[in-house]
């Protein structure tokens, strides 16, 4: 029986890819004369493609990102500062996150979230989607020094809770950090592929289920129980 739905964060409850697409279009605007041959889409586009889903540090990125158009390497530090002080002001929800959280109070199944990231940022991205009241536990891999896949994350969430891992699903975009490190506590696993992706072939096989869209969790409780 799940007693309890641990989410990802980006790209599963936090809409990272149109929120960014937003706040590069707006510091495109306010850097404009700084950032060389770049036209918006470019610097948008190049920016997501160098960003990796949000692994490559924002100090490496900058830099590399003005080299590619012949911008002013010099901008990098005022463009990182507009980066930590714009980038989630406006985070944007995924569609159904608030309908769906509100169908497992109801169902009084706890909710809690493990995120990849830096403390800050993420909890500034928690607090502007309202998420910090909506749910019981939250961990950051920077806060814990630990990070999915890595067991010990996973385990910590479950210690705290109170839960067994049996009885909990995790709910994630990455088929490695989040379905498969889940599975390997013993969680059973909900792949939120919205994108349509194809399962990488070079890791094992989904152990779970797929969903693409938060509103498809509910009625797909009962076949993971």
């Amino acid at each position: 029986m799940i007693k309890c739905v641990i989410f990802d964060l980006d790209e599963t409850l936090f809409d990272r890819h149109q929120t960014l697409t937003t706040f590069l279009a707006g510091q495109y605007d306010r850097f404009r004369a700084d950032l060389g041959a770049a036209d918006k889409s470019d610097w948008i586009e190049t920016f997501m493609r160098m960003d990796d889903r949000g692994k490559t540090p924002k100090r490496d990125l900058y830099p590399s990102l003005l080299k590619e158009f012949d911008g002013r390497i010099e901008a990098s530090a005022a463009l990182i500062d507009d980066y930590y002080a714009r980038s989630v002001t406006n985070a944007i929800a995924m569609d159904g996150l608030a309908v769906m959280l509100n169908d497992l109070q109801a169902r009084q199944i706890t909710t809690a979230i493990i995120t990849n990231g830096e403390t800050k940022l993420q909890t500034q991205t928690l607090h502007a989607l309202g998420l910090l009241d909506r749910v019981s536990l939250v961990l950051i891999s920077e806060e814990e020094n630990c990070r999915k896949p890595e067991p010990e994350i996973f385990q910590r969430a479950l210690q705290r809770l109170g839960i067994d891992a049996v009885n909990c699903l995790f709910v994630g975009d990455d088929a490695m950090s989040d379905v498969l490190g889940a599975h390997r506590v013993g969680m059973q696993t909900a792949w939120f592929n919205r994108d349509d992706r194809s399962w990488p072939q070079d890791i094992d096989e989904n152990p779970g289920v797929e969903i693409r869209h938060l509103s498809q969790l509910s009625t797909m409780l009962d076949q993971v129980s």
